[in-house]
């Protein structure tokens, strides 16, 4: 266990100085609670940590005070699925995490699964209502 917990901390080490954007996210995309957050803010409503949602872009996740980067993606089947290895931090404290995301058939969405998730993948759909540059 101890040679596991090195690895990765020598994996996050390594990774924060190395940033890879995933090419396969065109667009902002989020759980559908988080998507309604952002228009209502787009709609002119109040900025805080409650109302402010957690986003996905191919820079990573972002929140009102954490977020991940992609540092490492490995296309594991075509055009369908990608394993994303990323640091992320909240406050002070950094830790490596690991992100299987599957594209949904045809639908601009995706099934994304966290390692250490127990209650299984959360849906991402586009959701980019109101920005003209499509980020």
């Amino acid at each position: 266990m101890r040679l596991v917990l090195i690895a990765l901390a020598l994996v996050a080490a390594s990774a924060a100085s190395a940033k890879e954007r995933a090419t396969f996210l065109a667009g902002r995309y989020a759980t559908a609670e988080q998507c309604t957050k952002q228009r209502l803010l787009e709609a002119g409503g109040p900025k805080n940590v409650g109302t402010v949602p957690e986003l996905l872009d191919a820079d990573g996740f972002k929140g009102w005070e954490h977020g991940c980067e992609f540092t490492k993606i490995f296309e594991h089947e075509p055009g369908r699925s990608w394993l994303a290895l990323m640091i992320c931090s909240e406050g002070m404290a950094m830790t490596p995490a690991t992100y299987v995301f599957v594209k949904d058939g045809d639908a601009d969405a995706f099934e994304v699964h966290e390692a250490d998730d127990q209650d299984g993948p959360e849906i991402y759909t586009r959701c980019d209502a109101g920005k003209d540059d499509g980020k």
